[in-house]
């Protein structure tokens, strides 16, 4: 019998079954609740199986059994570009999955404004969406770029502009990268690179390569380095301690960017164990 003949024989006898009296546990994940209108808003859907017993999760009429409700807060619909295409499955007895999308290409958020949003997993069985937990997020336009640069991309045609500039949550500030089309004026990519302090300023360098190259005070003791191709994808990424003075781009007459200053650190290495002995420790016996 072929894997789809299981697969259908499996949804039938699901649906077969007695009703659950039971629920699908539904929660709903944001990254952060403050964007830059045009950044990727990507979300998590989680959903947990605690009916008691292995369910089919379906949408009606063959679509998708995941789906979004998001209005704006005088409860107006936020129109959608493509709904999520999520095809059926079965979800064993106690099993949880977790699926991610990115909302910003299912629906129009790119309007300054604040949204609320639920996530809606159909089940077939009892005919109904489950909801999750409403989860409030907010839009807002970019500041004006703190720096900006137009090249020509090496070996295509037309042109492109780096644009740098920062916004704020309600506690902490990031360092945005936009990647513009010169000729449409259309915003090719928009990503948050990281936190940034503003104590010290965003240092940018485009290198022989029309690559670009940032460094900003990520914490009051940690430097951020990081390079990014013409489509703005971060290529390379260190981090530096101000201990031998602060990091600084300087541009080479050849075109090429190099790192001066500071200490390179590896936030992934096991710290060192304490050289010094407590008065507590044992000596270690000598011998007679």
């Amino acid at each position: 019998m072929r894997a789809s003949s299981c697969l259908f024989a499996v949804l039938l006898c699901l649906a077969a079954a007695p009703r659950a009296s039971a629920q699908l546990e539904v929660t709903l994940a944001l990254e952060k609740d403050t964007f830059v209108s045009l950044e990727n808003i990507e979300a998590t859907v989680t959903v947990k199986n605690n009916v008691g017993k292995d369910v089919v999760l379906g949408g009606p009429g063959g679509s998708s059994w995941v789906n979004f409700q998001i209005h704006d807060t005088s409860g107006v619909p936020v129109n959608n570009i493509r709904p999520p295409s999520v095809a059926p499955l079965v979800l064993r007895n106690g099993e949880t999955l977790q699926r991610k999308f990115q909302l910003d290409r299912h629906y129009y958020l790119s309007e300054s404004g604040t949204y609320v949003i639920r996530a809606a997993a159909y089940f077939p069985e009892l005919e109904k969406h489950n909801l999750s937990k409403p989860l409030r997020f907010i839009v807002q336009q970019p500041r004006p770029a703190r720096w900006q640069e137009v090249f020509a991309v090496p070996g295509e045609p037309g042109y492109r502009r780096f644009l740098v500039s920062t916004a704020n949550d309600t506690t902490k500030s990031y360092v945005y990268l936009s990647v513009v089309d010169e000729g449409t004026k259309m915003v090719m990519s928009r990503t948050a690179l990281g936190t940034v302090m503003m104590e010290k300023d965003i240092q940018p360098a485009l290198d022989r390569s029309k690559h670009l190259h940032l460094i900003y005070m990520s914490t009051p003791l940690l430097f951020v380095y990081q390079q990014m191709d013409t489509s703005g994808r971060i290529t390379d990424l260190k981090y530096f301690l101000a201990s031998k003075g602060t990091p600084k781009l300087v541009k080479e007459a050849d075109g090429s960017v190099m790192i001066e200053g500071g200490t390179i650190f590896d936030p992934d290495a096991q710290p060192k164990s304490d050289p010094f002995r407590k008065l507590s420790d044992r000596p270690v016996a000598l011998p007679d």
